[in-house]
């Protein structure tokens, strides 16, 4: 009764037709069920086919705008761990292997902020790595900085910003 792409067979459709016009005026009501029914499906099966439609295009834009909230966020906790720095050049003294750990919140959306820092005497300068991991929803986004701060004047440099994938 159906074609390859899913489709009634048109034959099949005006046969119908032309068979409930031939009937006798007693017999024309039997014809009436069947045709309701076959229109309906049609109508039904459209209806599904659209829905599931919707469905997987809104599901896609979705995890689209979650995955630039995520990156945002991360971005957020970088810049929040630069003014923090910026504003005391000394802001943690953890080496790297622990690091100072802390949460911002950016709308409805959560940082964690790691930070460490070592020094480098010979050239008068503090090292502070940055790692920032933004959620939001089911997405996460790391990134990871590196800064250089001189220790007299504690002017900041940003000497990278890179964006790693979560283990």
């Amino acid at each position: 009764m159906r074609t390859n792409d899913g489709g009634v067979k048109p034959l099949i459709f005006f046969g119908m037709i032309l068979l409930m016009c031939t009937l006798t005026r007693k017999d024309a009501g039997q014809m009436t069920l069947p045709f309701i029914l076959l229109v309906s499906g049609i109508i039904v099966e459209i209806a599904i086919a659209g829905s599931f439609v919707a469905y997987f295009l809104s599901t896609s834009g979705y995890g689209e705008r979650l995955s630039v909230r995520a990156n945002a966020a991360a971005y957020s906790g970088i810049r929040d761990a630069i003014l923090r720095i910026s504003q005391n050049k000394e802001f943690v003294s953890n080496a790297c292997t622990a690091p100072f750990t802390y949460s911002v919140t950016v709308g409805s959306d959560a940082t964690s902020v790691s930070v460490c820092r070592t020094t480098d005497e010979t050239n008068g300068r503090y090292a502070y790595v940055v790692q920032s991991i933004g959620t939001a929803g089911s997405r996460q986004k790391k990134l990871n900085t590196q800064l250089s701060v001189d220790i007299v004047t504690g002017r900041v440099q940003l000497e990278s910003i890179e964006e790693q994938t979560i283990e």
